[in-house]
């Protein structure tokens, strides 16, 4: 048996390393080595080509190097292959450390501190709230969604939930679905959108939608760009002064040195960087999920196809 690994990450190299020595049973590969790819049995990958992808004929399972799957099935070749996707419980603390940091950032104020220092100026104590005056809502309940959630729970913050659908929540955490969008818009002080990217979601985060929420609200976006039209944000930042953006994630990475975003004075920017995924735990998780595979010889996906994620 045979796997294929790929990506463009900085530290690819550490992950091929550490991937060689968990699978020592099997033959490791890289797009840039001799491979017959009829071969492959499993593939553990980000932005593989599709013309890869078109040659891998007998692959049985492909693990997505991170929460997202936009990668793998929206390329014309994949099929019904299982996806395993990584929830890997130190990425959803990681994420939650970005969340808390960037609404730190909001509620003391900081952000204007930092400006004002900029222009030499002494802007003197700035009113701020509680944490439990704050409400955050979560858009996009998922795993990596209730992960956020919990950890501001923690905080005393208070805290809702918004998923398409209507499901149990296991703790206290009110959840709004589709119907009552406008409604868990209107009750959060901040927005943590945390959506995957399907067809569905492209643009959820439009005029109407920006329409809906508070005023001074302020929205932070670690899920996915496609699910925010930024030329509806940029009129919307425009006309109202006091509603701020935290964006981690674009249509277009990196973001391109003409966008409007990168001297936007209520628009803080960081390079699709909230969330690192963990090579140790990641890793583990898929020998775990391999070696159930070699017992059962079948696995269940992670993913569901017609929802896309």
């Amino acid at each position: 048996m045979s796997i294929l690994f790929h990506c463009a990450f900085k530290n690819k190299n550490q992950w091929l390393k550490s991937i060689r020595k968990k699978f020592n049973n099997e033959k490791v590969y890289t797009i840039n080595n001799k491979v017959n790819y009829s071969k492959i049995d499993y593939a553990i990958v980000w932005n593989l080509p599709d013309n890869i992808l078109s040659k891998l004929k007998k692959l049985k399972i492909i693990f997505s190097l991170g929460a997202g799957v936009d990668h793998i099935i929206n390329l014309p070749s994949y099929k019904k292959t299982p996806i395993i996707r990584i929830k890997d419980v130190n990425m959803a603390e990681r994420m939650s450390y970005h969340v808390h940091s960037q609404i730190l950032s909001y509620q003391l104020k900081l952000y204007l501190f930092h400006k004002a220092q900029i222009k030499k100026q002494w802007l003197g104590e700035q009113y701020t709230k509680l944490n439990p005056d704050i409400t955050v809502g979560i858009l996009g309940y998922g795993f990596l969604g209730k992960s956020v959630a919990n950890y501001l729970t923690k905080l005393n913050y208070k805290v809702i939930g918004f998923k398409k659908l209507k499901s149990k929540s296991r703790n206290s955490i009110k959840i709004y679905t589709s119907k009552n969008l406008k409604i868990f818009l209107a009750k959060s002080d901040i927005v943590v959108a945390i959506l995957p990217d399907t067809d569905e979601t492209k643009d959820f985060i439009d005029r109407k939608f920006l329409k809906s929420m508070n005023k001074k609200a302020f929205l932070i976006n670690i899920g996915r760009g496609n699910t925010l039209n930024e030329s509806d944000l940029l009129v919307h930042l425009n006309k109202n002064k006091d509603f701020f953006a935290s964006l981690d994630v674009f249509k277009n990475e990196p973001l391109p040195k003409k966008s409007k975003f990168w001297t936007h004075k209520n628009v803080i920017i960081t390079p699709h960087a909230a969330a690192l995924t963990d090579i140790n735990s990641s890793i583990e998780l898929m020998y775990s999920k391999y070696l159930l595979f070699i017992k059962n010889r079948k696995i269940k996906s992670d993913v569901n196809l017609k929802k896309g994620y």
